[in-house]
């Protein structure tokens, strides 16, 4: 009841007010259909479609999906290596935020040329729109681990590996959960990007279809389900987070590091 009243139903009142609000503008300002659908249109348009939409959804959420997982994996390991060494992260960073720079849809037609139109190169996109958020943040997480504690287990004759695992790895974690968070967000964005430059199914190949035809009743209704698809992930991301979170904060290791 409480997760209810704190956290769904603002959401529910927000998004009815928001479709309130674009009903009225489209009755009374009187906007062309193919401009700016009515909300009942788009909902009929995308409940007939449901079955074609669900095919395509099932599709980018795989792409989605697998490019998190890599970039999640990928993204802590770069983490943790560039918060053990300090020349590797003053030759690397650049790198990494220069790649950053280049946007999923310039980048995908580059990978997709190179390799096909597989998934992979799609799942690639999306990993390395996903690695950078969590590995900045599991490195700067590790370079600002406990120094006393740090100090303690090297003055006992611990290893790098045993400081590692038992100090800077532990408190880098809520950082990583902070970073697969931001990360979660982007990965419906770019695994649609990566769709549409070229592909055969997925929510991207679905909004090019509908664009081309002109059917914005069937884009509105398409963007609706990337929406969702993005909020939902996002929810996800944080339930694992903070069930990580919670395990590791009620460890006898962590008590008594």
């Amino acid at each position: 009841m409480r997760i209810l009243t704190r956290q769904i139903l603002p959401v529910f009142l927000a998004v009815a007010g928001l479709v309130l609000a674009w009903g009225l503008l489209v009755r009374f300002t009187g906007v062309p259909a193919y401009l700016i659908p009515s909300p009942s249109s788009v909902w009929a348009a995308g409940w007939g479609d449901r079955a074609l939409l669900g095919s395509h959804l099932a599709a980018t959420l795989k792409i989605a999906l697998s490019g998190f997982a890599l970039g999640a994996l990928g993204g802590v390991a770069i983490g943790i290596a560039l918060g053990l060494s300090a020349t590797l992260r003053r030759a690397a960073e650049p790198l990494l935020i220069a790649s950053q720079a280049i946007p999923p849809v310039v980048l995908a037609p580059i990978l997709i040329s190179a390799m096909g139109f597989g998934a992979f190169p799609k799942i690639l996109v999306v990993a390395l729109g996903a690695f950078f958020p969590i590995a900045i943040s599991a490195s700067a997480a590790m370079r600002d681990a406990d120094r006393y504690l740090v100090d303690l287990l090297v003055s006992m004759g611990a290893s790098p590996f045993t400081v590692l695992r038992r100090v800077r790895l532990p408190g880098a974690i809520p950082a990583i959960v902070a970073g697969a968070k931001v990360a979660a967000s982007y990965v419906v964005f770019s695994a649609i990007i990566a769709e549409w430059m070229g592909s055969s199914i997925g929510l991207g190949v679905y909004l090019q279809r509908s664009q081309a035809s002109y059917r914005m009743d069937q884009l509105f209704a398409a963007v609706g389900v990337i929406a969702v698809l993005g909020v939902l992930l996002f929810w996800l991301a944080s339930l694992i987070g903070d069930t990580v979170l919670a395990r590791f904060r009620s460890t006898p290791n962590r008590k008594g590091v």
